[in-house]
């Protein structure tokens, strides 16, 4: 019997020590007792071992795959915003001409007629600002121009001149023209749209605001043609005012329309200064670029926050103007009516002095209205260089001809915007102050997740390279 009980102690040692020795090599090899339990449950994979390489192999393949999982979610997560702004853009093989902005075989003549405008334009502000400064100093301007500080007061100056004036002033109506050639070209098909910017910005500032500034220089193209053919005496009488705007003063919808030039002429003066602070025009230039040159940049950029500051006074200048003959009786006389609200400035304490800075910032603006046939892109692209409206040859969806109008386009548009907007909230805040020092503008480059210091390093490490 003890012999018994001895070997019976025995045998259960040694399965107790095989229980060990099984457990410590599944804690040493889980992989390998998935397999065969796997390989139990499975009827195929029961007549087959797996080798030691092919599990190896699948287990490098599900690291791999855990990798980039892990990668492609923090690539979602630091960048919320691009797969709602993804979604808001829309692609079709072929667009209406009103959507997509100017066709690229349409571009160099875009480009052309841009440049050319920008330089009569340029032209035209800086002779204002000329006429103002010598307005205060008393120095004479043939023709009429003298204290006629404005763009027809511009065009009696150009016409005054022995021999040239007016091969000058065609060369002038010709540059105008292309001005409104490309202001309603890229507002018609609707160039600039930016999928980051909501429906009502984009319809305001590539829509609404170039078909404004064109209607607006229809009317000076419309002096300017009459001047081509005119005598100087027939010139003056072209560019003055006369009575307005008391002869309208005298009736109610005459003092409605007086009214409605006051607000408008206020929406300008509050846009301008938009742009004056805020820089909105930067990313239309080529100094916008990390790699433009730091000097050249700060030097646009300088002189086009001080020219819209100055055109931003001008049309505050008429906004005042215009709420004043509400009150009482102002004639232009044989000024044009800027001219006759510019000059009433003399009349208050300080108004020389404000007309100096005035005359100074509109011939900044000249000078950079000028600079940019160089410095400008043409056509005007998007802040964001993400397009609203996408032409994909390879798009496989639908053809977007029928489904602009359809109100589930409509929905997608704004239910997009509304995520970009709450995207773009969720951001970092910016101090909207530290702009005005930046060299490239915020919006050019990738900002979703910068902030201004990230967005100043890649502005300074650009020049270094350029350097």
């Amino acid at each position: 019997m003890p012999s018994q009980q001895q070997q019976q102690q025995q045998q259960q040692q040694q399965q107790q020590q095989q229980q060990q020795q099984q457990l410590s090599e599944e804690q040493k090899h889980p992989g390998e007792r998935d397999n065969s339990s796997t390989s139990t449950t499975q009827p195929l994979a029961s007549t087959h071992s797996l080798s030691p390489s092919s599990s190896t192999h699948s287990n490098q393949q599900d690291q791999q795959q855990q990798q980039e999982q892990q990668e492609e979610d923090h690539r979602t997560i630091s960048n919320p915003g691009n797969e709602r702004i993804e979604q808001r853009v829309i692609k079709s093989k072929k667009l209406p001409f009103y959507h997509g902005g100017v066709r690229p075989q349409h571009a160099k003549i875009v480009r052309f007629i841009g440049r050319c405008g920008f330089i009569a334009k340029g032209i035209v502000y800086g002779i204002i600002g000329v006429l103002i400064l010598t307005n205060v100093s008393g120095t004479y301007t043939p023709n009429g121009s003298q204290g006629n500080e404005s763009p027809q007061g511009a065009f009696l100056l150009l016409g005054g001149i022995p021999a040239i004036g007016r091969p000058i002033l065609v060369v002038m109506t010709v540059g105008l023209i292309t001005y409104l050639c490309w202001r309603f070209w890229e507002a018609i098909t609707g160039q600039g749209y930016d999928a980051k910017l909501s429906n009502r910005t984009n319809f305001f500032r590539y829509r609404l605001s170039p078909i404004v500034s064109g209607l607006v220089y229809c009317g000076y193209l419309y002096y300017l043609i009459q001047m081509v053919y005119q005598t100087e005496e027939e010139q003056r009488k072209t560019a003055s005012s006369s009575e307005f705007p008391a002869s309208w003063t005298d009736t109610t919808v005459g003092s409605a329309f007086v009214g409605i030039f006051g607000v408008a002429f206020l929406i300008a003066f509050i846009t301008q200064m938009v742009n004056a602070i805020t820089g909105n025009f930067i990313p239309d230039l080529k100094t916008c670029e990390p790699t433009a040159r730091k000097w050249e940049a700060r030097t646009v950029h300088l002189f086009g926050r001080i020219g819209f500051g100055g055109r931003a006074a001008m049309f505050g200048t008429l906004s005042g103007f215009f709420w004043e003959s509400l009150a009482e009786r102002n004639e232009s006389g044989e000024l044009n009516v800027i001219a006759a609200a510019i000059g009433k400035l003399s009349t208050h304490a300080g108004g020389l002095f404000f007309m100096v800075l005035l005359g100074l910032g509109l011939i900044i603006y000249g000078i950079f209205a000028i600079g940019n046939a160089h410095y400008k892109y043409f056509p005007t692209p998007p802040p964001s260089r993400i397009p609203l409206y996408q032409i994909d040859k390879n798009y496989q969806g639908e053809d977007n001809d029928s489904s602009f109008s359809s109100i589930d386009q409509e929905r997608r548009v704004e239910i997009g915007e509304h995520s970009v907007v709450a995207a773009d909230r969720s951001g970092p805040k910016k101090i909207w102050w530290r702009r005005l020092w930046m060299r490239v503008h915020p919006s050019s480059i990738d900002t979703a997740n910068s902030t201004s210091d990230d967005i100043e390093k890649q502005q300074e490490q650009g020049a270094h390279n350029n350097h």
